[in-house]
């Protein structure tokens, strides 16, 4: 198994910054709304606020379990192509995006809180894992179902990233004409 250097605490350090970013851009963006805010939608094919918090909760823990449970060793790591990618666009709402089948909104979470603070939670297991783990994981493999084939170090970024993408969301439906006032 392959194991990070001295060199790669910068990078965790990089990671760490990145998940505290996006879970406080999430909490930012849903913070104050109420359980009928929460629920409102603006169209039929629209996520409510609610639909985005269950989401991101699903796939936050889903994305976990790609990069502790299921992967495979890679013969060596991967370069950073994908990465780059990743951070770059990551977080763009101008690229439409359709979620995968599994972390599509199916009303898990009774209210809006439990959803919030699910992701709370699955947040704080991510970041505990990053300031623990000593495996190079570019040297892992997983199958992501929207991207495919990515390292686990890629699965990290996007799981890094995803909470900030949704943050954006939120503040539009917070902004959309008909958004409840209370």
């Amino acid at each position: 198994m392959y194991r990070m250097s001295a060199v790669d605490e910068s990078e965790r350090a990089e990671i760490l910054r990145l998940l505290a970013e996006t879970r406080d851009a999430f909490l930012a963006a849903v913070e104050g709304i109420s359980e009928a805010q929460a629920r409102y939608k603006p169209a039929e094919d629209r996520w409510s606020i609610l639909e985005c918090a269950e989401h991101v909760a699903v796939s936050e823990h889903g994305m976990y379990r790609l990069i502790t449970k299921y992967w495979e060793a890679s013969a060596e790591p991967a370069g950073r192509e994908g990465e780059a990618i990743i951070l770059e666009k990551g977080v763009d709402r101008t690229l439409p995006q359709v979620a995968p089948e599994i972390a599509r909104p199916r009303g898990r979470f009774a209210t809006f809180a439990e959803a919030v603070e699910r992701f709370r939670q699955n947040r704080m297991r991510t970041t505990e894992f990053v300031e623990q783990c000593r495996d190079d994981l570019r040297a892992r493999t997983t199958l992501h179902p929207f991207a495919g084939k990515i390292t686990c170090q890629e699965c990290l970024l996007l799981l890094a990233v995803h909470p900030g993408r949704h943050a954006l969301q939120i503040r539009e439906l917070r902004a959309a004409p008909g958004f409840p006032v209370v």
